[in-house]
This record gives structure tokens, sequence and C-alpha cells, in this order.
């Protein structure tokens, strides 16, 4: 089909746009940064060449999984494998020159690094400039805009809400999980999780307390959504019905599936931290069915009005204690039991207490790391505070290569899950030995899973309450000692946070995914934050 000019000039633009995003995000902020993105992307082309032959193969089984469930990742892993080795030699040579364009580009910023912290301005990674903030003027923009941002992506979700699924209607032998999310036997991926996003937060328990109807409604909506957004499960499933989903003919227990309350949190997080951490990103997303008709532009406006609208929550949560602190008052006490009681209702939320604790976390950190920065906008920091930030700096730095190499670790339990469990299917003797091997195979494989939902999450947090605390932290709107003590409350109501206890009647179910949370989100935030310390706050 030949495209007409105006379709292609379409293509154009969105392309530009998209280069636009590449060069601002990797604009190196100051000389050492684009010598280290230079020297780095230097050595991470030879070394690289060594490790794309890895990580392509653990990139091949996720698409493969997509495509044709977790038993189709084998196939995938083979086409990783080969493309890692083809792409080796090119990511050498292309690491190289961009090396050297980023120690050019590096070379050029030494006068912006030098005179913007004096001009307190910050630098913010996302537009690759520095920037200064006035968060009266830049919560005036926000307030006329709709908190869903339907100027933005409505014309998205009603092409979306017109669109007729293509491809033939297959004769299924059960409607109902169809029926459930009220969607057609031939609805596309992206169509089936916009669907049930939708239904999951209406039925969902934080939002309908002791509603039994509610509850089971939510219960069918997350297994209809397990079943259909997997491929291999919806084929057997139109094939068979739910019969077919069962272990065996002998065995009526259904193969293993995640608890809908725990697959919802993991995929989109708690409706009731929308003053905390606003909608995460999967979730805005899923509202648009993960429609590749939103530009990146598009997106960063999208997250900016996320950001300054959690600015302006935070300064209004901490404004009290800046208050008492302006007059000289130094017992935070009041404040103390203020933001336990708001982290102890937070708690309540289907697992809200991860997600408090992992706020806190980050609270704590940026306040910590920024009040003993040299770029505060405030003056020198004391020798404590100068000595905290290094403490936390250095925390950093070990956790990161742990970081780095658990989540290289979770891509190879996938793969060696795999490649374990088929050749045990491969040797299997019987039918029933080998459905028993793969609901084996799920069952180990949805912990992984769950790991890696819920680290692409931390990460969107932690990212964002990063830029949500720079712009509290550099308001121009407001003195030095203002920003000093609202830097001090985020850090003390960080430490409130992340020193909570557990909720009581936590069920065995719920422990596990906690642990799950923990170890995911402790190291994936470290790891953000450095990321975004080494762009914004780079004197040591």
């Amino acid at each position: 089909m030949v495209k007409s000019e105006a379709e292609l000039e379409a293509e154009r633009k969105k392309a530009a746009e998209k280069l636009e995003g590449i060069l601002d995000a990797t604009r190196p902020k100051n000389f050492r940064q684009g010598l280290g993105s230079g020297l780095s992307n230097i050595v991470s082309g030879a070394v690289g060449g060594a490790g794309v032959a890895v990580l392509l193969p653990v990139m091949g089984f996720a698409v493969g999984a997509r495509h044709a469930g977790i038993l189709g990742g084998v196939f995938g892993l083979t086409a990783g494998a080969i493309g890692g080795a083809l792409g080796a030699a090119a990511l050498i040579v292309g690491g190289a020159v961009s090396g050297v364009v980023q120690m050019v580009r590096g070379v050029a910023a030494i006068p912006q690094q030098i005179a913007a912290p004096r001009q307190g301005k910050w630098w913010n990674e996302y537009e690759g400039r520095w920037i200064k903030t006035n968060m009266p003027e830049e919560a005036a923009k926000v307030e006329s805009v709709p908190e869903d941002n339907s100027d933005l992506l409505g014309e998205v979700k009603a092409k979306l809400d017109d669109k007729k699924d293509e491809g033939n209607k297959a004769e299924v032998v059960d409607m109902y999980y169809y029926e459930v999310l009220d969607v057609e036997v031939n609805a596309d991926q992206g169509t089936i999780k916009r669907r049930y996003y939708k239904l999951a937060r209406e039925y969902h328990p934080d939002k309908n307390p002791g509603n039994d109807e509610a509850a089971e409604k939510f219960k069918v909506i997350g297994e209809a959504y397990q079943v259909l957004s997997d491929n291999e499960k919806r084929k057997k499933y139109d094939e068979q019905g739910r019969e077919g989903l069962k272990k065996n003919e002998n065995d009526s227990d259904e193969a293993p599936k995640i608890d809908p309350v725990i697959l919802y949190a993991f995929l989109f997080g708690s409706d009731k931290f929308k003053d905390i951490t606003g909608p995460l990103a999967s979730a805005t997303s899923a509202s648009v069915g993960d429609s590749r008709d939103v530009s990146p532009k598009t997106a960063r406006i999208i997250q900016k009005r996320r950001v300054v609208r959690l600015a302006v929550k935070l300064v209004d949560r901490i404004e009290g204690y800046v208050n008492l602190r302006k007059a000289g008052n130094e017992d935070p006490s009041e404040f103390v039991a203020k933001w336990t009681a708001e982290g102890q209702d937070l708690s309540t939320a289907s697992f809200g207490y991860p997600m408090v604790t992992l706020c806190g976390q980050v609270y704590n950190l940026i306040a910590t790391k920024h009040i003993g920065s040299l770029e505060n906008g405030y003056g020198l920091p004391a020798m404590a505070e100068w000595a905290d930030a290094h403490h936390a700096r250095m925390q950093e730095r070990k956790a990161k290569n742990k970081n780095q190499m658990d989540q290289l670790r979770a891509g190879m339990d996938m793969v060696k899950l795999s490649a374990e469990y088929q050749n045990k299917i491969q040797s299997a003797k019987t039918d029933e030995e080998r459905e028993t091997l793969k609901n084996e195979m799920q069952k180990a494989a949805v912990e992984i899973t769950l790991r890696i939902l819920w680290t692409t999450n931390v990460v969107d947090i932690s990212a964002t309450l990063h830029e949500t605390c720079m712009m509290v932290f550099h308001d121009d709107a407001v003195d030095k000692d203002t920003r000093k003590f609202r830097a001090e409350a985020v850090q003390k109501l960080g430490e409130v946070w992340m020193n909570m206890e557990a909720p009581e009647g936590t069920s065995a179910e719920e422990k596990d995914a906690v642990r799950i949370y923990e170890e995911a989100a402790f190291a994936a935030m470290l790891e953000t934050i450095k990321r975004k310390d080494e762009a914004a706050n780079s004197s040591e």
C-alpha cells in the first residue's frame, strides 16, 4: 500500500520527535559526565559486544513468551542467541563513535555547569537541560488541564473505542472469559489489557470494601485476563474451554494462577497512592491499550503534569513542618505522629505496606543526598550533612553492582528455567508427566514474572519522586531557608515511612508478595536514584 504525503510527513515528524528525545536524554550535564558517558560507550561497546550475546537471548525469550506463552520463549531464546552473535561486531564499532560524540558534547557543557547551580537551576535528565523551577507558575499551568489527560489522550481513547477488531472471529467452545471482559473473540492484546484495567479498577476490593459480589467479580476479571493475555493459554481455552486449562483429566486442580489482587498491584500499583506516586506509567499505558499513537513528546508532557501535581501535594504535606522550623521550633513529634498515621492508613491498601516503605526510602535517600550536596542551592552543607550524603552515595555504589547482577540473574533464571524444563519435558515418558512438568515450570515462572513487573514500576516511582523532590527543593518562589527546611521535612517523612511496621493480619500469600516487592524494590530504587544523582548532583 502506497502511503500518502501526509502519512509520510506524520512519520517523519514522529521520527524527529524520537531523535530529539534521545539527544536530550543523552546530553551530558558537564565534562565529567560527558567523559564518563563517552568512555562508558567506548568500553561498553567492546565489552557489550559479548554482553549483547547474553542479553538478546533474554529479550528473545520475553518476546517469545509474549507471543506464544512461556513455552514459546524457547524459540525466542534461540533467535535471540543468533541475533546476539550478529549484533556484537556492530556494537563495538558503534560504541566508539558514540563515545567520541559524548565527550565532545561534555566539553561544550562546562560553562553551563559552572553557572547554572549558582542561578538556582537543577539538571533535568528527561529534558537534557538545566531548568529553573517556580512552583506557583508550574501549578497554574496544570490547574486548567484535566487530571485524566483527556486533552492529550482523548483522541487516542476515542479511536480505540471506535476500533473494530480485525481478523476472523474464530469459533470458540467457551465464551465465558470473553464475556467477563466484554471483548470480541478476535480482540488484540491491547484491547484486552485496556478492558482489564478499566474493569479491575471499578471492582477493586479497595474501592468496594465489604462487597463480596464486587470481590468475586474482581477475581473473575483477573482470571480472565491471565488466560486471554497469554497466547498459549488463550489458544487452549478457545479450543477446549475452561476444562482444557486443567492440569490433566485426572486432576481437577487448575494450573497455577497469580492472585488477582497481587496481579493488579504488581501491574498498576494502588489508586490510594495517587497523591504520592500519581498514576503509574504502566497504568497510563494500559488506559490506552499500550497504543503506539502516544508520541514520546506527549508522554513527556503527561509525566511533567504528574510530577507538578505530586510536587504541589508534597509541599502541602510538609508545609506545617516547614513553618514550625522557620519559627525556630526543632521538635518534629507532632508531624512524626501525623505522618505515621498517614502511612498506617496507606498500608491498609492492597499491598500498600511495600509501597509506603518504598516511597519512604526514596524520599529519605533523595533528601539526604540533596542536603549534603554542594549544589543544593542554599550554601555549603555542614560537615555532618556532607558526610551523610557521601555515605548514601557509597551505599548506592555498593548496591549497584549487586543490582545489575540481580537483574541479569532474573532474566537468566527464566532462560535457565525454560531450558531445564524443556529437557525434562522432552524426556518425559507420558503425557501426564509432561503436563505436570509444564505446570511446575509455570509456577516457578510466576515469581520471576512478578519480580520483573514490580521492578519496572519501582524504577518509574523512584524516577518520578526524584523529579518531584527536585522541583520542591529548587522552588525559586520561596527563600533559601524554606527550601532547606523542605528538604529536611522530606528526609524526616521518608524516615518515618521507611521504618513503618508491617500491618497485622498479613496473609502468608501476601507475605510472599511483600518479599518479592522488597527484594526487587530496594536494589532497583538505589540504582535509579544513583543514575538520577549522577545527572543532577555531580559535585562530590
